[in-house]
């Protein structure tokens, strides 16, 4: 899915990349915030080649079992595409969560075809490897979550020592998942806000979208 600014003139891009579940109402809702704040966004949908339903356990599963390259090579492609949008500026950013999260630390690793690569609270490649992002990063934390707190310090540690550009943020008394999905418990309606506003701010930065 495409959504775009009502407006004539290009804008930067963003590649929206969902937890496994794939496009649901909520991404897509997010994929129309981002719009209306001056972007090009595309959300693309994995599960479509399967015809599955949309958010399905079934869905959740076949993801995971396909190979990451398969899927990077996919990404790949839709990233492309968004550059090559007649409504897109050919300045992108990738936004990753949880299960999208290590393909938007590829992107940054790459540094071809994006600009800016946004990450919410998703488990890693090594802090070695993501030290090596040749594009800035924003890393959106929770500090309840134990898959991905340890993760934070030696990932911060890396990125300092390699002198990359990057923000880091902890999210106090919340557990992963707190931006992602409005009917499960662990979703917080304010820090999810918060964490778009410094999406925002931090890609308009780097990307070129005035205020």
């Amino acid at each position: 899915q495409l959504v775009r600014p009502r407006v004539g003139a290009k804008r930067p891009g963003i590649l929206l990349i969902p937890d496994q579940r794939g496009p649901n109402p909520h991404w897509r809702a997010m994929a129309r915030r981002f719009a209306m704040d001056g972007f090009v966004v595309l959300l693309p949908d994995l599960h479509a080649p399967f015809n599955l339903p949309e958010g399905s356990d079934e869905g959740m599963n076949l993801m995971a079992r396909i190979i990451p390259a398969e899927h990077q090579l996919a990404l790949d492609a839709a990233a492309d595409l968004l550059a090559k949008h007649p409504e897109c500026n050919g300045s992108i950013a990738v936004i990753g969560f949880v299960w999208g999260g290590p393909y938007a630390v590829q992107f940054a690793i790459a540094g071809a075809r994006v600009k800016a690569a946004v990450v919410y609270y998703a488990t890693l490649p090594s802090p070695e490897k993501v030290a090596t992002a040749k594009v800035p990063m924003l890393f959106h934390w929770a500090e309840n979550d134990p898959r991905t707190v340890p993760q934070i310090e030696p990932t911060e540690r890396k990125m300092i020592g390699a002198a990359r550009v990057f923000e880091s943020w902890v999210y106090p008394g919340l557990a992963g998942g707190f931006a992602s999905d409005p009917a499960a418990r662990s979703f917080d309606r304010q820090a999810a806000d918060r964490a778009y506003e410094r999406t925002v701010f931090f890609l308009r930065r780097h990307l070129g979208v005035s205020g």
